[in-house]
């Protein structure tokens, strides 16, 4: 394990707050519970499918003991059949980092949507609200399609979207053509926000290792019974277009209405999920300041867990919290 010494973006604000950062699979949440748990911290979920309550056992939730032992928050906020954009996340989220520092509590932030924790660090420029009619029409068409209309009218932003990602091409004609900002310039990385002290740390595995462990956590969930989550899910209302997409739900949704065999459901959703951990982390690694964690088991992260807190009681006390207080 190697752990280059924290610092934060802002030396002088006066509260800390910790990003554990990196893809599904790397064992961020462990780190996150292990140093919210000693340093009397909160978790603040910044993923954009936690968010969805009765979606479980494919999101991989906290268990039952890890929200004993540490408060959460950011999870199961809206049933699967409404959409939950990432401007209603910020304000959830923005209203929750408050409130959590005006307890004199730790906000441990774990992060899985690069996208979600670049908006709420930096800032964005959130541009149009959310058009449903237009929504639905873009939506009924094909995505290759919307990826060459978007690259007609904003190359930048089409040169960074891929050509099946369905939810962002949307967004980025919507602010087209209800904003009045190109989306590549929407996008933009604003300043830190600069009333807290961020602190960054990512979790990295060597890619193979990474990867039997999204395979190992994907068969698990199949065995948890995630096939019966959808099926329930899909009784009660069904999924937004939104969380019907998300990796695993979308193949689990096609093994139903017979498209694929199971085989084929369980391995497309391994390779899914194996992509959405590859670009998540390559997002990742543009964030300045992170840093990583180069580790071969879990037991360094329980390690690191411990250099960490130490790290933020130490600031805390800089902030007048003592021992007594955490």
């Amino acid at each position: 394990m190697e752990l280059d010494h924290l610092h934060g973006f802002n030396p002088h604000a006066k509260f800390p707050v910790l990003v554990v950062l990196g893809p599904t699979a790397s064992g961020k949440s462990r780190l996150a519970v292990h140093v919210a748990e000693r340093v009397g911290g909160e978790i603040l979920s910044v993923d954009a499918l936690k968010v969805y309550k009765g979606m479980d056992v494919g999101t991989a939730k906290p268990t039952a003991d890890e929200l004993a032992r540490v408060p959460h928050h950011g999870v199961d906020l809206v049933p699967p059949s409404e959409i939950f954009s990432v401007s209603e996340y910020l304000d959830y989220a923005e209203a929750k980092l408050a409130e959590i520092v005006k307890r004199r509590r730790v906000p441990v932030l774990d992060a899985t949507a690069p996208y979600y924790l670049k908006a709420l660090v930096y800032g964005m420029d959130r541009g149009p609200e959310p058009q449903r009619e237009f929504r639905e029409k873009m939506e009924a068409r094909p995505t290759l399609e919307l990826h060459a209309e978007l690259m007609r009218k904003d190359p930048a932003s089409a040169n960074r979207i891929g050509p099946t990602d369905m939810k962002r091409l949307v967004r980025a004609l919507e602010i087209i053509e209800f904003g009045d900002k190109l989306p590549s310039e929407v996008e933009q990385w604003g300043e830190p926000r600069g009333n807290y002290r961020w602190m960054f740390t990512g979790v990295r595995w060597p890619r193979e290792q990474l990867y039997a462990r999204v395979k190992a956590r994907a068969e698990k969930m199949f065995e948890d019974g995630w096939l019966d989550e959808v099926k329930r899910i899909l009784d009660e209302g069904g999924f937004s277009q939104t969380a019907g997409k998300a990796h695993g739900y979308r193949r689990l949704q096609q093994y139903i209405s017979g498209e694929l065999d199971w085989d084929e459901c369980v391995r497309l959703t391994i390779k899914d999920v194996k992509t959405f951990a590859r670009k998540s982390m390559t997002f990742f690694k543009t964030f300045p300041k992170v840093q990583w964690l180069d580790v071969t088991s879990e037991e360094e992260i329980d390690r690191a867990a411990a250099y960490l807190s130490h790290e933020i009681k130490d600031m805390l006390k800089q902030c007048g919290i003592g021992a007594d207080e955490i």
